[in-house]
């Protein structure tokens, strides 16, 4: 599940995303911090999440966030109650898309003047790159290595 985020928001802006977001004091930590994010953007609630496991942090290029990935499953189907004021639309990826290796690309792109590498990932016209490419990447190798 990825969000796409509105043009009000401060960072990112229409970027393709997982749902997330900065720690709050309330937070035991930031395995709470992402299942209040989760219910406050797509309104999951923290009870219907089963916690796999957490992923290697990574940075963000063009806002130096570090993001703590955690993965999770929740009972399907599932009424989803959308934040419109951060979330434009939910994308709902099939696991088959995700493996399949024609749907990515490596690109060069220049931010800021730095010019980067990384990989891109194509769904139905949206573009995910970025940390959410890398992560999507992390968790294909971890959970599907050899199927691929």
């Amino acid at each position: 599940m990825l969000t796409k985020r509105t043009e009000m928001l401060e960072y990112h802006k229409g970027q393709i995303c997982f749902p997330g977001g900065g720690r709050h004091e309330t937070d035991r930590d930031l395995r709470d911090t992402a299942l209040r994010e989760t219910f406050e953007e797509v309104g999951v609630r923290p009870e219907d999440v089963r916690i796999l496991g957490e992923l290697d942090s990574m940075g963000t290029f063009t806002s130096n966030f570090l993001i703590t990935p955690y993965v999770g499953v929740i009972p399907y189907p599932y009424e989803f109650k959308v934040s419109v004021d951060e979330i434009e639309s939910l994308i709902q990826v099939p696991v088959s898309e995700l493996l399949d290796e024609n749907n990515y690309r490596e690109e060069v792109y220049d931010l800021d003047g730095s010019i980067m590498t990384g990989f891109v990932f194509d769904y139905r016209g949206e573009v995910i790159w970025g940390a959410t490419a890398r992560i999507l990447r992390q968790l294909i190798e971890l959970a599907f290595k050899g199927s691929t």
